[in-house]
């Protein structure tokens, strides 16, 4: 997947967004301002950048106090990560958040769906009705879930079992996630509750943030499986 091409594509859009959003706008789900949610991300893709080029973790500010107007620091933060990412060697071995995949284009990836996700949050706080982003096609979205999956369930250190077998259906591209009472990927498991919706729209909800999605089956299941501590 063109990750790098999709990724110039949102953050220029947040870049784009970012200039003329009202600054004290709150964003529907997080509850971040518009200019918390600019310097959030601005920080983040710093941060990443300086990891995956040091291999090793930097630490960093989740909202960082900004000197300067918050679409000048978006805008540097991004020239950072896009300039940083078209000379880093995708295949170099650096520090990430996987076991299983401990090279630079790990970051490639990791920092579009952190760019997309926060894409509808900017977007958001205009309207709590915003649809999933049209930037990246359904494959796109559909990669953005399991990429949630993969990276952050193998490190939660607290998760309770499932009560049951929870399945994401994507409606557009026909794929589907399912896990096990022990948080383990098996997509031949019968479910015992579904979450049905395009993949734009469970990749949100995966996010806990838009609610355009159709549950069906055992709810409270549900409920428990979006309130695990899976999420950064």
């Amino acid at each position: 997947m063109e990750y790098l091409a999709h990724l110039d594509r949102v953050t220029g859009a947040f870049l784009a967004e970012i200039e003329t959003a009202d600054p004290a706008g709150r964003c529907a789900s997080i509850r971040w301002t518009t200019t918390q949610l600019g310097a959030h991300l601005g920080g983040i893709h710093r941060w990443a950048v300086g990891s995956a080029r040091d291999g090793k973790r930097h630490s960093r500010a989740n909202v960082p106090d900004l000197d300067v107007p918050v679409a000048a620091w978006y805008a540097e933060s991004r020239d950072i990560l896009i300039d940083a990412f078209a000379t880093l060697d995708p295949a170099a071995t650096t520090f990430t958040l996987s076991s299983a995949d401990r090279t630079v284009g790990f970051w490639h990836r990791r920092q579009l769906f952190e760019s997309l996700v926060h894409l509808w949050d900017l977007r958001s706080a205009a309207s709590e009705d915003t649809p999933p982003p049209p930037e990246v096609p359904a494959v796109v979205n559909a990669d953005g879930i399991s990429e949630l999956f993969e990276v952050f369930v193998p490190r939660a250190t607290s998760l309770e079992p499932l009560d049951g077998v929870v399945t994401l259906q994507a409606t557009d591209t026909g794929q589907r996630w399912t896990f096990r009472r022990d948080w383990h990927r098996d997509d031949s498991a019968e479910p015992t509750a579904t979450v049905r919706g395009s993949a734009g729209e469970l990749l949100l909800y995966a996010w806990n943030r838009a609610e355009r999605v159709e549950r069906s089956g055992d709810l409270d299941l549900l409920a428990r499986f979006e309130r695990a501590h899976i999420r950064p």
